[in-house]
């Protein structure tokens, strides 16, 4: 029977993981449990769920470890609900830099978490529905839809995190930004992995590289020709 996608709910609360899948799958979606790291990673293995909806305080780790090992396994096929108690701009940032597509607190109404996830499902799966684009000899950041136009009318999907490490740069062309400046207000070390998935992706798509690169001592450059955003 065809569902309205796959889910795996990540949360060691019995009786909130309990209230979520039960409401999820009575919504139409395939739904897969998990009350800790050690479990979310073994389903992992052995499925793959367009969607984790995931808490960050797990008994035996952190959800941060089950979102970079997700990431890594699905190459950014797959989207991350954070739901979690911490709503301090710190936690918020380091999941953005995991990869976190969206941070909810716990707090959020069912209803809310099922609208989060059917708009990031539907964001996912864009490229295959999206209609033809006109072609440009410009890169152009579509933040409305979250992708990245290529000069031949592709969509690369993006996160939030993606969309702030390129809105500079393009807003700049062809002049080195700094790292801080890149990251969101998180750990630069988490820029590295946010780079190299980004790479990955557009050369998915377009089987070129990227249109920017590293700077030597000093960060990254875009290498392309943006769009005018008012043009």
């Amino acid at each position: 029977m065809e569902h309205e996608g796959h889910v795996l709910v990540v949360e060691d609360e019995p009786a909130l993981r309990i209230d979520l899948v039960d409401y999820l799958v009575s919504r139409g979606f395939l739904v897969d449990q998990a009350a800790t790291c050690r479990e979310s990673l073994a389903l992992l293995e052995r499925t793959r769920p367009d969607l984790i909806l995931l808490d960050l305080a797990l008994p035996d780790g952190s959800g941060f470890t089950v979102a970079a090992a997700a990431r890594q396994h699905y190459d950014l096929a797959v989207g991350i609900v954070m739901l979690t108690a911490f709503d301090d701009e710190a936690h918020r940032l380091a999941g953005l830099g995991v990869g976190a597509d969206i941070y909810l607190v716990k707090d959020s109404s069912l209803r809310e978490i099922e609208a989060c996830c059917r708009n990031l499902l539907r964001r996912l799966r864009a490229p295959q529905i999206a209609k033809p684009v006109p072609t440009s000899p410009a890169w152009h950041l579509d933040e409305m839809n979250w992708q990245l136009l290529t000069p031949d009318g592709l969509a690369v999907p993006l996160t939030a995190t993606e969309i702030a490490f390129l809105k500079p740069m393009m807003a700049a062309p062809h002049v080195p930004q700094k790292r801080g400046d890149l990251c969101q207000g998180s750990e630069p070390r988490n820029l590295d992995a946010v780079v190299l998935r980004l790479r990955r992706k557009i050369e998915a798509v377009t089987r070129h590289p990227p249109p920017f690169k590293a700077v030597y001592g000093a960060g990254y450059v875009f290498t392309g020709v943006p769009s005018d955003p008012h043009p």
